[in-house]
Formats: C-alpha cells, sequence, structure tokens
C-alpha cells in the first residue's frame, strides 16, 4: 500500500471508525469515510482533513441500503477518476449494538433488525458491490486489495448481553471465509479485527462497561498501529483470520506469521466435541 492509495471507512464520522479515518489521514492515504447524514460526513472529514493535512471527504451511506451502497461505489470511481488514485482499503466498521441489555424475547424487535441490518446485511453487501472493484484494481496494479471487517470478541466468544450484537459479529466469520477462499489467488485480503474497548459513545452507552476506568480500555493508537500494519501487507498471512487491538500488535503478529494452522483465529467447532 502506498501514500496514493485510497482508503474507505464506512462509519467514519465519530467513534472507532473517526480514529480509523484520522490515523490512515494522518499516515498520509486519501480516505472517503461514510455517516448516516451527509453533513456528518462532511463536517468530520472536513475536520480531519484540517487535522492532518490529507485529502479526506465525506458522503452519506446507509450500509443496509443497496441503492445507497451503490451510490457509494459511484462516488469512489468518480473520486479515483478525480485524483487519479485507486482504492486499495476497504474498512466495515459502520455498526451498532442493542440500546438495551437483555434477554432477546424483551428487546424491541425494530432493535434486533436494526442491529442485524447495519452489523451484518450492511458488510455483506458492501462486499457484494466493492469486492468487483477491488479485484479490478488489483489486477490492474498486480498489488493486493485488503478489506477489514470491525469485529469484536463478542462474536468470537459472545457476549449473552447483546444477543443480537454478538450474533451480528460472528456472521462476519463466515463472510471472510468465503471472501478469503474466493478472493486470495486473486490478490483480495480480509480480516476480522476487533478494536478491544474503545471508549466511545456507543460504549459508554453499555452498562458491562460501566466499571471500566483509564488502562481498561483500549488505546485508540494500538488500534491505529494494528489497522495500518494489516492494511500495509506485511501481515497478509493472517487473512481470513481473527486479530485483537490491545493484544496483538503489529511485532507479535508478525512473529506469529510463520506455520499458522489451517484453523487459528477462524470460529471453529473442533469436531472432536460435536
Amino acid at each position: 500500500m502506498n501514500d496514493s492509495t485510497l482508503v474507505l471507512v464506512t462509519g467514519g464520522s465519530r467513534g472507532i471508525g473517526r480514529h480509523l479515518a484520522a490515523g490512515f489521514a494522518a499516515a498520509g492515504h486519501p480516505v472517503l469515510l461514510t455517516a448516516t447524514s451527509a453533513a456528518g460526513a462532511e463536517r468530520a472529514a472536513a475536520e480531519i482533513a484540517q487535522q492532518t493535512g490529507a485529502t479526506v471527504l465525506g458522503v452519506r451511506l446507509d450500509v443496509a441500503d443497496p441503492d445507497s451502497v451503490a451510490a457509494l461505489l459511484d462516488a469512489v470511481t468518480g473520486l479515483e477518476a478525480e485524483r487519479g488514485i485507486r482504492l486499495g482499503v476497504l474498512v466495515n466498521n459502520a455498526g451498532v449494538i442493542e440500546s438495551t441489555e437483555g434477554p432477546v424475547w424483551e428487546a424491541d424487535p425494530a432493535d434486533l433488525v436494526r442491529v442485524i441490518g447495519t452489523n451484518t446485511i450492511g458488510p455483506f453487501l458492501v462486499v457484494h458491490r466493492f469486492v468487483p472493484h477491488l479485484l479490478d484494481v488489483a489486477a490492474a496494479t498486480g498489488e493486493p486489495v485488503r478489506i477489514i471487517d470491525l469485529n469484536s470478541g463478542s462474536g468470537a466468544t459472545g457476549t449473552p448481553q447483546y444477543a443480537a450484537y454478538s450474533a451480528s459479529k460472528a456472521a462476519l466469520f463466515r463472510l471472510a471465509d468465503s471472501v478469503h477462499h474466493y478472493g486470495w489467488e486473486r490478490g483480495l485480503r480480509i480480516f476480522e479485527m476487533s478494536p478491544g474497548v474503545i471508549e466511545s459513545d456507543m460504549t459508554r452507552s453499555m452498562p458491562i462497561h460501566d466499571r471500566r476506568t483509564g488502562d481498561d480500555w483500549t488505546s485508540p493508537d494500538a488500534l491505529v498501529d494494528l489497522a495500518l500494519a494489516l492494511a500495509g501487507g506485511g501481515l497478509d498471512a493472517w487473512s481470513g483470520r481473527y486479530v485483537r487491538a490491545g493484544v496483538d500488535t503489529p511485532e507479535s503478529l508478525a512473529a506469529a506469521a510463520d506455520g499458522l494452522a489451517e484453523n487459528t483465529r477462524r470460529l471453529r467447532l473442533d469436531p472432536r466435541e460435536g
């Protein structure tokens, strides 16, 4: 990934996405970020551009709406043609969580649909629309292209208080399996990255995190460093696998890359347990 590689961050106007968009911009990359409102996306992009001096643009996106995702691809290809850059990194970050903790049967059904629509249907629609373009970029440049899904420990091990969120993130492992299987030979890489527990409006709204203070939160710098390393190409052996900011570092993952077992950091049921 070179400095002219365009990075697309969905849900990049606040929280984790804002940290990632700013981190890629600070590293010198042109960034296109999205938000659910055009005004919010444009405002965040302007603020990050002012802070970093990078090219940062913002557009509206509803990840659960196929037409909105199609319009985003049109915006990307238009930007590529206008600026002479190519999309090389897609960060599937847009996500939400249930508004209340507790049993599924006590939740608002519309809230459950909202979580699954944003966190699962959204990335599937984005991958469906964007991968053909990413593969064209890989073929034209001879360089791999990369997708980073914002996954979660809730997807890997489960969080009973948030069943819809946990289920939505577990589904991304299956998406990564398929993308890696069909995309690797054509230069496409995909990573399931947990951000750890970054302090944000979303995590602050979750009662299970009320006890956290200071070092109990994951450092945004650790998140950005890991994302940059995954996007940079040195950790491609981890394609299709799960990594966690605040626990894994670029150095520890690089050291462990040789000789990874088939199912290392993939969501699998040991057949001996069935």
